[in-house]
């Protein structure tokens, strides 16, 4: 398409690429903003999830302080938590046997090593000799 009489075909350029020009920078603008937005929002998420975290710590803490109070006799739970104290129970006895087969299994593994100890040291005393006569 001609440029209208009495203006410059360059002008005519100029002025698209001053319009192109314009519009990138409004869509960069809306871009920033959208950036800005999520980065908000991404930062308010990963506060809350470390507050979510500290409640959760602080609620496990709570708990074993309560459960320790009742495993002492000086804190009595109310009848609408017997599941849970019964629940606790089961899962302390179950670590409590747990932590005596693991005991068990290293003074099984101490005493074969030991064992091992000694018929290698048997077995070394038995070859000196052999050694010496040649």
């Amino acid at each position: 398409m001609p440029p209208p009489a009495g203006q410059n075909p360059n002008d005519a350029v100029v002025k698209q690429i001053q319009a192109a020009w314009d519009e990138a920078q409004m869509q960069l603008q809306v871009l920033r903003e959208q950036v800005d937005h999520l980065t908000n929002l991404a930062q308010t998420k990963v506060a809350s999830n470390l507050l979510e975290r500290d409640m959760d710590r602080a609620y496990r803490d709570l708990g074993e302080a309560v459960w320790a109070e009742v495993s002492k006799g000086r804190l009595q739970l109310g009848n609408n938590l017997t599941t849970v104290r019964k629940s606790l129970e089961v899962v302390t006895q179950k670590i409590q046997a747990q932590n005596a087969s693991i005991n068990d299994l290293l003074a099984e593994g101490a005493e074969i090593a030991k064992r091992l100890q000694e018929k290698m040291s048997a077995a070394s005393k038995s070859v000196a000799p052999a050694l010496k006569k040649r």
